[in-house]
């Protein structure tokens, strides 16, 4: 279970189906796109994942707040790469609604596989 403090308190991070569609229109591969930059640790897309995990939470937190808030936790030493990527993995690609589109992909490509269970370690 991803977790992520904002506002001074901690939420877990999960996907919705509001916050699935919402992810699904910022990039152009759809949900495929979305599943590669999860898997990647993409920096740039980080943020919008972590604010739709939050859509649950229904308070209403803005990109900027977390978008800030990421900032800081880098600038402070306290969120790395391979902590961006771990948050990504378990918020979308071990998410329920990805879960099977993932491990199909994983059992076509084994290159894909073995990389993501290092990351996994």
């Amino acid at each position: 279970m991803a977790m992520f403090e904002i506002n001074d308190k901690e939420y877990e991070l999960k996907l919705t189906y509001k916050a699935i569609k919402h992810l699904n229109g910022l990039f152009d591969g759809g949900s495929y796109e979305l599943i590669g930059k999860a898997m990647q640790g993409d920096i740039e897309s980080f943020p919008q994942i972590v604010h739709a995990g939050l859509f649950h939470t229904k308070e209403n937190i803005t990109l900027k707040a977390v978008d800030t808030r990421i900032e800081e936790l880098i600038d402070n030493g306290e969120l790395s790469q391979e902590g961006i990527a771990k948050i990504s993995d378990e918020v979308v690609t071990q998410s329920f609604f990805f879960k099977a589109t993932v491990d199909k992909l994983m059992k076509n490509n084994p290159e894909m596989k073995t990389a993501l269970e290092q990351l996994r370690g």
